[in-house]
């Protein structure tokens, strides 16, 4: 089930992105950006919308976007990768957004890069190093 994160999700946010820190963070500065506060200011934060995956009261997804349309947060459960569940996150996001905006953008991870080609991001920007982070800029064109 897909429903709206609340601040008592925070445990499992945390341990479903651990894994991937050390994809996109090259310093402390940038797994601060992973960090309890920087979620829970996300979560508190009107103009980002944060969605979970749940089963059995586990959460195995997580998808969050800042409006309009800039997606910081898309990470799936690694023990229940290729099994649809980034999809099911990806497409309920579409649907929210799609009547309202022409472009998704993400700061993607080399890692993900390919991921998000299959939704059909394209890169604009070479690989880039910036405030603790290394990121690939890519954006997606709804109206296509």
């Amino acid at each position: 089930m897909i429903r709206p994160a609340t601040h008592a999700d925070l445990e499992q946010i945390e341990r479903l992105i651990q894994p991937y820190i050390a994809d996109f963070a090259i310093s402390h500065e940038g797994e601060e950006k992973f960090s309890s506060a920087t979620i829970l200011k996300l979560l508190d934060t009107q103009q980002v919308h944060y969605y979970v995956y749940e089963q059995n009261e586990k959460i195995l997804g997580i998808i969050a976007y800042k409006e309009p349309a800039h997606l910081v947060h898309f990470f799936v459960d690694t023990s229940v990768q290729k099994q649809g569940i980034g999809r099911k996150l990806w497409n309920s996001v579409v649907a929210e957004l799609q009547e309202n905006i022409t472009v998704i953008s993400v700061n993607s991870s080399c890692y993900a890069q390919p991921i998000y080609q299959k939704f059909g991001f394209k890169a604009v920007s070479e690989v880039i190093e910036a405030h603790g982070l290394r990121f690939v800029m890519m954006q997606k064109n709804t109206t296509a």
